[in-house]
């Protein structure tokens, strides 16, 4: 395929609970090696980044229509002129909700499309090189 991958920087605000409020920094990546998938990081703390993979399919559902069960959930938020997203990530030892601009993920997300069209993601994935790696390991 040819490129190592797709990077978005953004602040979004993390909100711990109904007073909690805070402004964080947010990776979100995409790479030729996991087509199907978003990794999306942001920091906790100086010290403490949170990681999360999830289908890139959930990510561009959740733009437009309330998407996901169990452990991520994405919603639009407000009316499509200024949409912002909202992000749940609910792993067994807590919670956190992201909330920030919908529109340069959206831009960020067309971009993983031109790179790798959908329903073209099993072309870009190695079979062989992955198999590889599996049973040399």
């Amino acid at each position: 395929m040819g490129f190592p991958g797709l990077e978005l920087k953004t602040r979004m605000t993390l909100v711990a609970d109904a007073d909690t409020r805070v402004c964080v920094p947010v990776r979100l990546y995409y790479m030729d090696t996991d087509p199907y998938a978003v990794q999306v990081s942001f920091d906790v703390t100086p010290d403490e980044v949170v990681r999360w993979t999830f289908a890139r399919e959930l990510l561009a559902q959740g733009i437009t229509t309330p998407a996901g069960l169990g452990d991520v959930k994405i919603t639009p938020v407000g009316p499509l002129q200024n949409r912002r997203l909202s992000i749940e990530l609910e792993p067994p030892d807590g919670y956190a909700r992201l909330e920030g601009a919908a529109a340069p993920i959206k831009e960020w997300l067309d971009k993983t499309y031109t790179a790798v069209a959908a329903g073209q993601e099993s072309k870009a994935v190695d079979i062989d090189s992955l198999l590889d790696k599996l049973l040399t390991h």
